[in-house]
């Protein structure tokens, strides 16, 4: 007897439609074809536990798994329960369910959970029902979406049609605290907030150990307080430009989420260069789905350079041809520039402040219309709906001509501008905004660049 069911894969940064068939003939042994996971070869022991302390009895069948289709993928452990239902239903200890989706990883006295619980929801939506562990903390998008806590549980639900009441609370595991204990400098927390609410492409540049990858995750869990289950895909450095933007690359994987791209110094640079169209999508194109993209990089070879208390080994000439890999219009795709470094002056991050700000800007982009915040309203939006002050009109053209930028990157600091607003609940954009919006220009990494008029100093935390 074969059994059949259907399962999620996480590879490449998204998920994969994968079939387990479990078949059950004479003999007495344990086979799987179609993956080489070391995870999910050792299957068979933990499904051996979870049916003893379970109640169920291991069968004595030859037993063969074969997974569809056949890919290099780690496949996990979230194979166990699928592998698991498909034993059961083969030698016919529960009825035989053609129509089904399962996943999770079973403990020895038959628990279910999932090891990596922050991972985006899987894009389930047939009317097939759908098992998922407790502790993915999914919201289920279906009444056919249940979370179950335990083996027992999931057959409850397949064989039954329902999970007992305490199913979900039993076994379910105690929620980690959402809120990391972060520190910045006050004005690398103002650019936080700005790049969460207005989904603002960042760059970010500084020395090993100051934030870099903390900032990116702190971007994505503020704005995940508005946006459940999105995603955070952070693609190796040795992915080629197909792997990385092509129809199936990490880039489109990432959706509306967030694409943190690391060590950009060590990346090969035409896997730089071909993200600048991509990038182009979030604002030039009406209903297009692109993700927020994070870049970081270290200041130089050695990566020390402007380090508060390590010296950098760097000359200059090595530190201008490190900067140089950026090019111009590389770096002009990126809306918002942070420069991180270790400070004595940090504060922690107000997270609850941070949440409600997020809530209300939200509120007001949505107002505005359908577009990706306020980094993918389209030019046209940008000036009929920016409601910009005539002082900031006036502002924001003369340190265009001044400062001798591209259109594109005067463009970028209205919609910047218009975050700043939004964030401190102002409906019309001041002069004040601009100036803000004009200290956060990536450009400035470039030792060549001219910013032009500056405007009063001032603190972006002021």
């Amino acid at each position: 007897m074969v059994a059949s069911l259907n399962t999620w894969a996480w590879a490449d940064g998204r998920w994969h439609s994968v079939r387990v068939d479990v078949a059950a003939t004479s003999g007495f042994s344990f086979h799987m074809v179609g993956t080489r996971d070391p995870t999910v070869r050792e299957a068979p022991s933990r499904i051996h536990a979870a049916f003893m302390a379970s109640g169920y009895k291991w069968p004595g069948k030859r037993i063969t798994v074969s997974f569809q289709p056949t890919r290099p993928w780690a496949l996990g452990t979230s194979m166990d329960l699928p592998i698991a239902l498909g034993v059961l239903m083969a030698s016919g200890q529960i009825p035989m369910r053609f129509a089904a989706v399962a996943m999770g990883t079973l403990d020895l006295k038959g628990g279910l959970s999932m090891a990596e619980s922050d991972r985006p929801a899987p894009p389930h939506e047939s009317e097939d029902p759908f098992v998922y562990p407790a502790n993915a903390w999914w919201r289920p998008v279906a009444p056919n979406w249940v979370a179950a806590s335990s083996l027992t549980h999931a057959i409850a639900y397949l064989t039954h049609g329902e999970v007992p009441q305490l199913a979900t609370e039993e076994l379910r595991p105690v929620r980690p605290q959402p809120w990391p204990d972060l520190r910045f400098d006050p004005d690398v927390v103002v650019a936080l907030g700005l790049a969460a609410a207005g989904r603002h492409p960042v760059f970010l540049w500084g020395p090993p150990g100051v934030g870099k990858t903390e900032f990116a995750r702190a971007v994505h869990l503020i704005r995940s307080t508005a946006e459940p289950n999105l995603p955070f895909v952070e693609p190796s450095s040795v992915l080629s430009p197909v792997q990385l933007v092509g129809a199936h690359g990490a880039f489109w994987a990432a959706g509306n989420g967030v694409l943190f791209m690391d060590e950009l110094g060590e990346r090969n640079l035409r896997s730089l260069e071909v993200l600048r169209k991509p990038m182009e999508a979030l604002w030039s194109r009406e209903g297009a789905v692109a993700p927020q993209t994070i870049g970081a990089t270290n200041p130089c070879p050695c990566g020390f350079s402007g380090h508060l208390h390590l010296n950098c080994s760097c000359s200059e000439g090595r530190k201008e041809k490190y900067l140089a890999r950026f090019s111009g219009p590389f770096l002009d795709r990126f809306q918002i520039g942070v420069p991180l470094n270790a400070s004595e002056h940090t504060i922690p991050v107000p997270w609850e402040e941070m949440r409600y700000k997020m809530k209300r800007a939200v509120e007001l982009q949505k107002a505005r219309g359908p577009w990706l915040g306020n980094a993918g309203m389209p030019l046209e939006a940008l000036a009929a709906y920016g409601d910009f002050s005539q002082e900031a009109n006036d502002t924001v053209q003369e340190w265009h001509r001044k400062s001798g930028f591209g259109l594109r990157s005067m463009h970028h600091t209205m919609r910047v501008a218009r975050t700043v607003a939004d964030w401190g609940d102002r409906v019309r954009v001041s002069s004040h905004d601009i100036w803000v919006a004009v200290s956060l220009i990536p450009m400035r990494l470039r030792p060549t660049s001219r910013i032009g008029p500056s405007g009063p100093e001032r603190s972006l935390s002021t």
